[in-house]
């Protein structure tokens, strides 16, 4: 043999001896780390796995991956070089399958495989689900829901109907404030009726509508003559009409009760009847249980406390539920009537007192706050 050809052959056996090594090592990498899907990690806590998806969005130490019907979460050390809709191939270990979380177990591991098409939802067709998807337009009914916010996306030329009762629902499970009469353009995944949008770049702000401001009386007359200005935030100014009692509460434009009111949904927490109030970047929605329209507002400032009302007893009888939890001032005679003691006014009304100490005959002015005593099935002004 000549010398040559034991070079050649050494030369192959090296050769074939380095590609069995890298075989081996890759079957030994997808033996510890299996490829599966992403709605596949049930019960792989701890294991290492190889997954596929789309970026959906990102964060300095995280990424969001889309797969089968699944996003995860997906913890990164060192930042990656990744855009938002790229096609993804990493190794990681399973840290929950509910949610679905990943830690990315080295930089090595990740390739970017392509770059997928998104749909551009035009608000004429409702999108499929799972559609990966990019919409601009207007976000109305912002709200804060714990760590993400959320709200309706309203086309550019919304109609008054399609303020009231259009839109495509979203949910941004990112922390970052979003003001109502943003303009965005936002890139996610329709899931459930809802597009998700995950990561602080899933979600462009390109700017905000000034909000109007305007009478309830305008507001009425807007509502009826359909107007497109509609699609702006407003802030509107009344007076709370009805001591609230849950998380809406009823505004009117003059005391102590207008010819026009509306109810409003949201921060009606420290609100009492007779307040004037502002409500402000608030939007016009349908409530689908009654087809009345209401108005969502994220902020309500109160420009003047009321006070006690000053009422007669007759009034107070007569309308006692709409000072509900309202604190009154009321006067006239104490009567005993089996075991209750009531106050008595000029005109001959009645109406329950709770917690004072008032002697038959004698005239009185007490303060106290409306309430209903639900064993005696009546309402009463409690002292104290």
């Amino acid at each position: 043999m000549k010398r040559s050809d034991g070079k050649l052959l050494s030369s192959a056996v090296l050769l074939f001896s380095i590609l069995g090594t890298i075989i081996l090592l890759y079957l030994s990498t997808r033996a510890s780390a299996p490829e599966v899907p992403l709605s596949g990690i049930d019960g792989r806590e701890g294991e290492q796995v190889t997954v596929e998806g789309t970026v959906i969005g990102t964060t300095p130490t995280t990424l969001y991956l889309y797969g089968d019907g699944v996003v995860a979460k997906v913890y990164m050390e060192q930042r990656i070089r990744v855009s938002i809709l790229d096609k993804v191939r990493m190794r990681a270990e399973v840290i929950s399958s509910t949610p679905p979380t990943l830690q990315m177990v080295s930089k090595s591991s990740f390739v970017v495989l392509g770059r997928i098409a998104s749909s551009h939802h035009t608000f004429n067709t409702t999108p499929a689900e799972g559609e990966i998807m990019q919409v601009e337009g207007v976000a109305r009914g912002v709200a804060s829901a714990g760590y993400s916010v959320e709200g309706r996306i309203l086309p550019f030329t919304a109609g008054l109907n399609e303020v009231l009762t259009g839109g495509l629902p979203f949910t941004w499970h990112h922390s970052e404030e979003l003001r109502e009469g943003s303009l965005v353009k936002a890139t996610g995944v329709f899931l459930s009726g809802r597009l998700h949008l995950y990561g602080e770049d899933s979600v462009e702000i390109t700017g905000v509508l000034s909000p109007q401001r305007m009478s309830l009386g305008e507001l009425v007359r807007a509502v009826e003559g359909g107007e497109e200005e509609l699609l702006r935030p407003i802030q509107v100014t009344g007076y709370v009409l009805y001591e609230p009692t849950s998380t809406h509460f009823y505004l009117t434009d003059a005391l102590p009760s207008g010819l026009l009111s509306v109810m409003c949904v949201g921060a009606a927490h420290g609100l009492h009847k007779g307040d004037a109030v502002v409500l402000k970047n608030a939007t016009v929605v349908m409530d689908s249980s009654t087809l009345r329209v209401v108005l969502e507002a994220d902020e309500v400032e109160v420009v003047e406390r009321h006070g006690p009302w000053e009422v007669t007893v007759e009034a107070l009888a007569e309308s006692a539920g709409g000072f509900l939890g309202a604190r009154v001032v009321v006067e006239g005679w104490a009567v005993n009537e089996g075991n209750w003691t009531l106050l008595e006014g000029e005109g001959g009304g009645r109406i329950a007192v709770v917690g004072g100490d008032l002697n038959e005959g004698s005239y009185y002015r007490i303060e106290g706050v409306v309430t209903y005593i639900e064993s005696g099935a009546r309402y009463a002004v409690r002292v104290g």
